[in-house]
C-alpha cells in the first residue's frame, strides 16, 4: 500500500525538469503570428518560461512557422533569426532573450557527438572555451548546435565516462566530434544499484575491472579475473580442474561463518548479471559458489556456475562493497554485490569479430619427497624407535617389495599436460533505433591426470535492443545459454602424492596389488555432470515526461544439472569386499528463480542543485528440487552409466525441494550540489519467507555523503592537487541466508529400506524456531580520494567496519532433546574491520608510449566483539571476546628432547593438556593484494599482474596427521630429513616411530609446522601485438591482433611443501591457510591467440 501511496504521488507531481532544449521536441502551425505569441505557445506545451522585456520586439514583426516534431532550439533559432536577439537556457527551466551585442554577430556551430562505434551521445554539454556562459547539449540522435562569436573558437566537449575533449573550429560551421572512453579516470562510469554514476561522483565504495582487462587474462570463469584486482575482495578456488568452485569474500565473513559459529550461513556475495540475480546449486554449508549435490561433488567439488558465463561477453564487473552501495538490494546485500554488465549490441554497420586461442597446462610446483633410500632408512629408524619388528603384513615395503625401485607418483598421476582450446564469433551492428549482438562460444579443457578427462562448454548469447524515434521508448532483451559437460575421476588424484616410492601397482602375476588401495581403481571411478544454465533478461523503459521515468526490469534463470558417481566391482579390494558389486550413484537438481523489479525514477534541476529519486519493489521466487538415487547390482560393468539397469534402486532421504520467496520495496534519493556536496539516501523494506509470521519483514537503509573539497576556492593555489573528495556512509543490511523452513518442523522420509509393517515412515527432520528472524549488519565506511598532477596520480583510502548480530547460527542441543542441534540467532556480535588503499598512476604518457600501474592493499581484521553465555556454551574453548574468529589454539612446540628424540612442549604440569595448554597460534599482520601493469608502445603491448597475500599459516601439508607418526606407510617430505635419529641430535622433527605414542597426539596439533605462510604470485603476463591498419584495411578486415598469455606463472612461498598456497581449504574460510590438506593446484597456464574482426 505504502508503495502505491508513492507511485500515485510521484504521477501527479507537476513535473518541470530542467532539460536542455534540445531534448523538448513539439510541433506548431502559425500564420501572421507576433513573436511574443510564438513563446506563449511554447511555454504552454513545454516546461519552459520566458524571460524577456516586452518592448524588445517590434508589434509588426510577424512570422509565419510550421514545423513538425522539431526542437524548441529549432523553433528559437529560426523566429530570432534577423532580430538580433539570442537566448540563454538557465538551470530551472528559464530561457532568457537577450539583445546581441552588436560587435561581434554569432555564427552558428552544427554538429554531431558519437562514441567509438558510432553511437549517438545524447546528453552531451558543448561549451566554448573561455565563455562558459554559452552551451548547448547533444539531443537524442546526438546532434547540436552552439552559437559562436568566432569561427575559430574552440569547443569544451564534455559527458559522463567519456575523456573531455577541446575541438578547434578552425573555419568550420559543422563538425563531428568522436569521444573515448574514460579508462580508468575519475570520470569513468560506475554500475551501482539500479543506476550508474561515476568514481568522482560516487558516495559509496565501488570497485571495477572492465572487459578491457578482463581481455588481459585467458580464465575460464571470469570471477578468477578479480583476483590481485580488487581492494577488499579475495578470490581463490577450490583446486585447478575444470569447472571447480570459487569463494569469494568481501571485506571478511559477513557472519561468524568463517570461524565455525554458524554451519549455515554463508559468507557468498550477491551476484547480479544484467539485474537478474544469480542462483546456486550447493550442498555444502557454508556455501561456496559451485553447482553440486549432497555426495556427487567429484574430484572438483563441484561446479562453479561463472565457468559457464564467457568472460569475453562480459562488459564490466563492479564490486560493491559499503553499505551506501549494498543497502539498496537490503538483506540479500549483506557479504556485498558484485554486479556484471553484458555487451550490447551498438549502432554501426555489422561487425564480426572471432577470437581463438589455443594453450597448454601444467602443475608449476612438485612437492620434494624422499626418495626411495631416504624412505626406507626413515622407516628401518622408525621400526627401530618403536621397538616392532618389520614383517610382510606391517612392512611389506621393507620385506616384500624391490628395495631399489622407485616412482615419482606426482609425475605419474600428475605430471601430465593438460590442453585447452577456446573459440569465440560473435557478430553485432544496428541503426539508431536497433541494436543485435549473437556470440557463440566452445571451449575444451583437458586435465593432466592419466586419461581422457576433460569439460566441454558450449554457450550462445542473444542481446536486442529498441530505442523509439522520440527515444522515449526504450526496450532491451537478453537470453544467454550455456551447456557443461565434465568428465572427471570421483577423487582428486593428486592426494597420492605420498604413496611409497617403492610400491608396485601390480604384482608379478600381473593382477593388481591391494596391498593398499591400488591407485588405479581411482581411474575405473568416473565423475560425471551436464549442467545447464539459461539467464534472461528483459529491461523496459518509458519518458513520461522529461526527467520523470517509468522502467522495469525482469528476470528468469533456470540451471540444471545432472550428476553420476560410478563405483564398479573391479575398483574394489576383492580381499575386503569379496561379494563387490557395481553401482552407481545419480542426482538430478533443478533451480528456477524468477524477478521482477517495477521502478519509477524521477530528476530534477533547481539551481546548481540536481536531485535522482528513485522508487520501486521487487518480487522474487525461487524454486529448487532434485533427486538422488543409488543403483546396485549391475549384471556388467558395461552398463553401469544406465540406472534402470540396476537390480535394485534406492532413493536416499536427501531432498533439495524448497521454495524461496523474497518481496521488497526501495527508494533512493541521491543530491548533488554543483558537483561538489553529494549526499545519498537508500531505505529497503524486505520480506522473506525463510522467516516466521512477525518475523519475516526487516527495514534497511544508508546514509552516503561525499565532499568534492578542490572545488572550494580556498584550494585553488594548489595546483599540484587536481582532486580531492571525502567520503563517508553509514548503514543497515540484513541476512536471511539459512535453508528455508526453518522456523516450523518438517518431516522427512526415513528412506526405501526403512518401514513400519511394510508401510514408509517419516521422522521428524528438526525442532521448530518460530523466534528465526534477521541477521543485521552495521556498516561504516570512511574514504579519502586524491588525485596529482592532472590526476595521473589516484589514490583512494578507505577504511571499513561492520558490525554484525543476531547471527544466524547452528546451535548444539543437548543429547536429552533427542536433535543434535537447530538454526537460531546468537547474541554474539562480530566485528570485520581494517583499511583498503588503492593506487592508479599515469608513469609515462607520451604519443608513443604509455605505462600505466594500478595496486592495491588490504589490511583486514575480525573478532568477536561480545557473546553472552560464551563461558556456558560449546565454543567456550574455541572462541574468546577480542580475538580473531578464525584464530587456532595449538601447542606451543619447544623441540625435541635431544635424548630420546620425542617432542616436548609447553606446559603447566609436564603433560600436555587439551583445555589448558593450547594457546592462540600468532595471528600476524595479513594484508593481500596486487599491482598491475600496462605498457604500450605503437601497436605493442605488455600487461603483467602480480597477487600477494601475508599471513601465518600451515607450513608443510605433507605431514602425516590423523596421530599417526610420520614413519608410518607413506612417503614424507625432504624437511624430515632434519630429524632426530641419535641422542644428542639437535633437530627440529622428533624421531620417526612405526607407532603410535602419545606425544604425537600433540605434537599434530602443535605450533612446530605453524609459521610464515605468506606468497607472491607472478598471476598474468600477457603480450599483444596489434597489425598496422593500412593493411588490415587493404585486406577488408577491420583490426588483427595477436596474443601471448600465461597465467600462475610463479610463486615465491615459504610454503615449500604445498602444491599451491592459496588454495581454498574445504571447511575453512577464503586462503586462511589452516589446515593440513593437500588439494590440486591451479595451473600454470599458456597460450597463444589471434583476434580479429571484420
Amino acid at each position: 500500500m505504502k508503495l502505491t501511496f508513492m507511485l500515485i504521488l510521484i504521477s501527479c507531481l507537476s513535473v518541470s525538469a530542467t532539460v536542455y532544449s534540445q531534448e523538448v521536441r513539439m510541433s506548431m502551425s502559425v500564420k501572421d503570428a507576433e513573436i511574443s505569441k510564438i513563446i506563449r505557445n511554447i511555454e504552454k506545451n513545454t516546461p519552459y518560461k520566458f524571460v524577456y522585456n516586452n518592448n524588445l520586439f517590434k508589434s509588426d514583426t510577424r512570422i509565419n512557422l510550421s514545423v513538425t516534431d522539431v526542437t524548441v532550439a529549432d523553433i528559437l533559432n529560426t523566429i530570432l533569426q534577423h532580430t538580433g536577439f539570442t537566448y540563454k537556457v538557465l538551470n530551472n527551466n528559464l530561457i532568457v532573450l537577450t539583445k546581441q551585442e552588436t560587435e561581434a554577430p554569432a555564427i552558428l556551430i552544427t554538429g554531431m557527438v558519437v562514441d567509438d562505434n558510432d553511437q549517438p551521445l545524447p546528453g552531451v554539454t558543448i561549451s566554448i572555451k573561455g565563455n562558459r556562459s554559452v552551451s548547448s547539449a547533444s539531443d537524442y540522435n546526438g546532434h547540436f548546435n552552439i552559437p559562436v562569436a568566432s569561427a575559430n573558437d574552440i569547443l569544451v566537449i564534455s559527458y559522463i565516462g567519456f575523456v573531455t575533449q577541446e575541438v578547434p573550429l578552425s573555419g568550420q560551421r559543422s563538425v563531428k566530434i568522436k569521444l573515448k572512453p574514460a579508462q580508468n579516470g575519475l570520470n569513468e562510469v560506475q554500475v551501482i544499484g539500479y543506476g550508474t554514476t561515476t568514481r568522482r561522483l560516487n558516495t559509496g565504495s565501488v570497485s571495477s575491472i572492465t572487459a578491457t582487462d578482463l581481455g588481459k587474462e585467458t580464465v575460464t570463469n571470469p570471477l578468477t579475473a578479480l583476483q590481485g584486482r580488487i581492494p577488499g575482495m579475495q578470490i581463490t578456488q577450490d583446486n585447478g580442474l575444470p569447472g571447480a568452485g570459487v569463494r569469494v569474500n568481501i571485506r571478511g565473513a559477513g557472519t561468524a561463518a568463517a570461524g565455525g559459529l554458524s554451519y549455515y550461513t554463508g559468507f557468498a556475495p550477491l551476484y547480479i548479471i544484467d539485474g537478474v540475480p544469480f542462483t546456486l546449486i550447493n550442498a555444502s554449508v557454508p556455501p561456496s559458489d559451485n553447482l553440486n549435490a549432497s555426495g556427487t561433488s567429484g574430484a572438483s567439488g563441484g561446479i562453479s556456475p561463472f565457468s559457464m558465463i564467457n568472460p569475453e561477453d562480459i562488459e564490466r564487473i563492479d564490486v560493491l562493497k559499503d553499505a551506501d552501495a549494498t543497502a539498496i538490494y537490503g538483506s540479500r546485500g549483506a557479504n556485498g554485490v558484485v554486479l556484471i554488465t553484458t555487451k550490447k549490441g551498438s549502432k554501426g554497420h555489422t561487425r564480426v569479430n572471432v577470437n581463438f586461442y589455443q594453450g597448454i597446462e601444467k602443475v608449476g610446483h612438485f612437492l620434494d619427497m624422499m626418495n626411495t633410500q631416504q624412505y626406507l632408512t626413515m622407516r628401518k629408524e622408525a621400526f627401530a624407535n618403536s621397538g616392532t619388528t618389520p614383517n610382510a603384513t606391517n612392512a611389506p615395503d621393507l620385506t616384500l617389495w624391490d628395495q631399489n625401485a622407485y616412482t615419482d607418483w606426482q609425475k605419474y598421476f600428475i605430471g601430465g599436460t593438460a590442453h585447452s582450446t577456446n573459440a569465440t564469433a560473435s557478430v553485432s551492428g544496428g541503426d539508431a533505433q536497433n541494436t543485435f549482438l549473437f556470440s557463440s562460444t566452445y571451449r575444451k579443457e583437458g586435465t593432466v591426470f592419466p586419461g581422457d578427462y576433460n569439460a566441454n562448454t558450449f554457450s550462445n548469447r542473444i542481446n536486442s535492443g529498441h530505442k523509439s524515434a522520440n527515444g522515449k521508448f526504450n526496450i532491451d532483451l537478453s537470453v544467454n545459454y550455456t551447456y557443461m559437460g565434465n568428465n572427471l575421476p570421483v577423487t582428486d588424484i593428486s592426494t597420492l602424492y605420498n604413496l611409497p616410492p617403492n610400491y608396485p601397482i601390480y604384482k608379478a602375476d600381473g593382477s593388481p596389488n591391494w596391498t593398499l588401495t591400488n591407485p588405479l581403481s581411482y581411474f575405473s571411478k568416473e565423475y560425471k555432470a551436464q549442467t545447464s544454465n539459461l539467464l534472461s533478461n528483459l529491461n523496459l523503459g518509458y519518458t513520461i515526461l522529461p526527467g520523470l521515468v517509468v522502467k522495469a526490469n525482469l528476470g528468469y534463470t533456470l540451471t540444471t544439472i545432472h550428476q553420476t558417481n560410478t563405483n564398479p566391482a573391479s575398483s574394489q579390494n576383492p580381499a575386503t569386499a569379496s561379494s563387490a558389486t557395481s553401482s552407481l550413484v545419480y542426482s538430478d537438481n533443478h533451480v528456477g528463480n524468477y524477478i521482477v523489479e517495477p521502478q519509477v525514477q524521477y530528476q530534477k534541476n533547481i539551481g546548481k542543485g540536481h536531485f535522482d529519486l528513485l522508487v520501486g519493489t521487487t518480487f522474487q521466487h525461487t524454486k529448487s528440487d532434485g533427486v538422488y538415487l543409488t543403483g546396485t547390482g549391475y549384471s556388467s560393468e558395461a552398463l553401469i552409466n544406465t540406472l534402470f539397469a540396476a537390480t535394485t534402486v534406492t532413493a536416499s532421504n536427501y531432498n533439495n525441494y524448497s521454495e524461496y520467496n523474497y518481496n521488497a520495496v526501495f527508494s533512493r534519493l541521491n543530491y548533488n550540489w554543483d558537483d561538489k556536496y553529494i549526499i545519498d539516501g537508500t531505505f529497503r523494506r524486505d520480506g522473506s519467507s525463510r522467516f516466521g509470521p512477525g518475523r519475516r519483514f526487516g527495514n534497511f537503509g544508508a546514509v552516503g555523503a561525499a565532499w568534492i573539497f578542490t572545488k572550494e576556492d580556498f584550494f585553488n593555489d594548489l595546483t599540484f592537487l587536481s582532486f580531492g573528495k571525502l567520503r563517508a556512509s553509514y548503514g543497515l543490511t540484513g541476512n536471511d541466508q539459512i535453508p528455508s523452513y526453518q522456523y516450523f518442523a518438517t518431516d522427512r522420509a526415513a528412506g526405501s529400506t526403512s518401514s513400519y509393517q511394510g508401510t514408509g515412515i517419516l521422522y521428524q527432520n528438526n525442532l521448530a524456531n518460530p523466534d528465526l528472524h534477521w541477521e543485521t549488519t552495521k556498516k561504516m565506511d570512511v574514504s579519502l580520494e586524491v588525485g596529482f598532477l592532472k590526476d595521473r596520480i589516484l589514490l583512494k583510502t578507505d577504511y571499513y567496519r561492520n558490525r554484525t548480530s543476531d547471527l544466524l547460527t547452528y546451535t548444539t542441543l543437548p543429547s536429552q532433546t533427542t536433535y543434535s542441534s537447530y538454526v537460531a540467532n546468537l547474541p554474539a556480535v562480530v566485528q570485520n574491520y581494517g583499511w583498503e588503499f588503492e593506487l592508479n598512476t599515469v608513469n609515462i604518457a607520451s604519443r608513443h608510449f604509455k605505462w600505466t600501474t594500478s595496486a592495491n592493499v588490504t589490511i583486514s581484521r575480525n573478532k568477536l566483539v561480545s557473546y553472552p553465555g560464551l563461558a556456558q556454551s560449546s565454543y567456550s574453548n574455541s572462541y574468546f571476546i577480542g580475538k580473531p574468529l578464525d584464530i587456532t589454539l595449538l601447542y606451543h612446540y619447544t623441540g625435541v628432547d635431544a635424548q630420546t628424540g620425542l617432542p616436548t612442549f609447553k606446559t603447566a604440569n609436564g603433560t600436555p593438556n587439551y583445555t589448558t595448554d593450547r594457546t592462540m597460534a600468532p595471528y600476524g599482520h595479513p594484508f593481500y593484494g596486487g599491482i598491475s601493469n600496462t605498457i604500450t608502445y605503437k601497436s605493442f603491448q605488455l600487461d603483467f599482474t602480480f597477487q600477494f597475500n601475508h599471513r601465518n599459516g600451515y607450513l608443510n601439508n605433507t605431514f602425516s596427521t590423523n596421530f599417526s607418526p610420520y614413519g608410518n606407510l607413506a612417503n614424507q617430505s625432504v624437511a624430515l630429513l632434519n630429524r632426530w635419529t641419535k641422542p644428542g641430535d639437535n633437530a627440529y622433527y622428533p624421531a620417526a616411530n612405526s607407532g603410535y605414542y602419545s606425544a604425537y597426539s600433540a605434537l599434530s596439533s602443535s605450533d612446530y609446522n605453524w609459521g610464515d605462510a605468506s606468497f607472491i604470485k607472478f598471476k598474468t603476463l600477457s603480450f599483444s601485438y596489434s597489425l598496422p591498419k593500412q593493411f588490415v584495411k587493404h585486406i577488408n578486415m577491420s583490426a588483427i591482433s595477436v596474443y601471448a598469455q600465461g597465467q600462475n606463472l610463479y610463486t615465491w612461498a615459504k610454503q615449500k611443501y604445498t602444491y599451491d598456497p592459496e588454495t581454498t581449504l574445504p571447511g575453512t574460510g577464503v586462503a586462511l591457510g589452516t589446515g593440513n590438506y593437500i588439494a590440486f593446484p591451479q595451473l600454470r597456464t599458456m597460450v597463444i591467440g589471434l583476434n580479429c574482426s571484420f
